[in-house]
Order: C-alpha cells, then structure tokens, then sequence
C-alpha cells in the first residue's frame, strides 16, 4: 500500500507528493512539470533619419530602424503626419526590421 499527498495553495497550484509502500517496494519518480514557454519581448522599432550639423543645408538624408531605447544622437524618429509612412515597428526581441 502506497499514499499520496494532493496540496493546493492560494494560487492553485496543484502539488502531488507520494510515497513507498508499506512493503518497502519504491515508487517511481513523478515526471517534473515543463516549464512555461515564455513568450519573447516585444521591441518596439522606429525609423529614424541622421541629421548632423554641417548636413543641414543638403538634400540627401539617411534613415535607418532604430530600438525605442537606443536611438544613437544625431538620430532622430521620423513622425508620419501627411504622408503615409512606416514609422514604427513592433517585433519580437531578436528580431530586426
């Protein structure tokens, strides 16, 4: 004969322990839990256009995608007010646009 033990805490969480049996026979190992996939970090994305000092009179700019968070200076996030432009990005962390 063999027992278990089923314990619940507050948050649900179903805990099953059991033990040998009376005869001294061992139980088998229960099989641990998978653990959760976790789902990715979403970065979000804008697109950004260099403009420098010396650069201000000419007509010739560069844009390029940069992390809200780790825009580089001199860069500067483009807003789209009159035209339809793709200005923001959000993707999965590792991702890149």
């Amino acid at each position: 004969m063999s027992w278990t033990v089923i314990e619940i805490d507050g948050s649900g969480r179903v805990t099953v322990r059991s033990g040998g049996t009376l005869t001294g026979e061992a139980m088998a190992e229960p099989e641990p839990e998978p653990k959760p996939k976790t789902e990715p970090k979403i970065v979000t994305w804008r697109r950004c256009v260099r403009i420098l000092p010396q650069e201000s009179g000419k007509q010739l700019f560069y844009l390029k995608w940069h992390p809200s968070g780790n825009i580089p200076q001199h860069w500067y996030p483009l807003e789209a007010q009159s035209q339809p432009i793709e200005t923001i990005q959000q993707l999965p962390e590792g991702q890149e646009p």
